[in-house]
């Protein structure tokens, strides 16, 4: 299951932070073992921030690709293509509720949701942490409910300050995303990422990720290490 995927993109309107690539390596290997790369590109248009990243494994072959919008902090689409499985999934925020789709394996499926919470995706993920820096600074969780699209709903997580750490002369707040459900919580590790004190950009994340690792020649859900890395390009209209 595709619980969580890499958290990747500051999407403000003319943001001057752009999100232009990310390293995925091994979790266990110290930054060694390079599996994928990421690069994000945000273009602003009159709906929106519109988002497209592409994952690439280390022979430059496109193996995921999300689209996203989203409007300040919040998201209105979402799409994904998963390469890999051969799966697709989108959805889209029509008022108070979320519709979903879904196509692999054969099957088409779709599912409707009220949102209850405030709504994360991948694409409005450092946005919503942007917006609410001063709250989640003070340590206190906030419950947020995460659209998993491949199981066409919602799912409960606790988004909190776990500390700080000094990074390269500056300090990094660390935060952790846990699963309320003890069901979820089996299944998936909490997700641990840093983001810089200094100008609020996501800089490290470690957990689960949208590429998978082929085990006994099936595709299964894979932990790894992402490594950001920005440019100072606005994000243009």
């Amino acid at each position: 299951m595709t619980v969580l995927i890499a958290l990747l993109m500051p999407l403000f309107s003319f943001a001057q932070d752009a999100t232009t690539s990310a390293t995925l390596y091994d979790l266990k290997s110290n930054q060694a073992k390079k599996l994928y790369t990421l690069d994000v590109q945000l273009s602003a248009q009159d709906d929106g921030i519109h988002s497209k990243a592409t994952y690439k494994d280390i022979d430059g072959k496109e193996v995921v690709r999300e689209d996203g919008v989203v409007k300040g902090a919040q998201v209105l689409r979402y799409e994904i293509n998963q390469g890999q499985t051969q799966e697709k999934g989108r959805f889209v925020v029509d008022g108070d509720l979320i519709r979903f789709e879904y196509e692999g394996k054969g099957k088409k499926k779709n599912a409707e949701e009220k949102i209850k919470g405030p709504l994360l995706s991948t694409a409005n993920f450092n946005a919503f942490v942007k917006e609410n820096w001063d709250k989640l600074n003070t340590g206190k969780g906030m419950d947020v409910r995460f659209a998993v699209w491949d199981r066409l709903e919602t799912v409960g997580f606790t988004l909190q300050k776990m500390g700080e750490v000094e990074k390269g002369g500056d300090k990094w707040m660390e935060l952790r995303m846990k699963p309320t459900s003890f069901i979820i919580a089996a299944l998936v590790d909490p997700i641990f990422l840093w983001y810089a004190q200094s100008d609020k950009k996501l800089m490290l994340m470690k957990g689960r990720v949208a590429p998978k690792q082929l085990k006994d020649g099936k595709w299964k859900d894979l932990d790894a290490e992402a490594v950001y890395t920005y440019d100072q390009k606005a994000v243009s209209k």
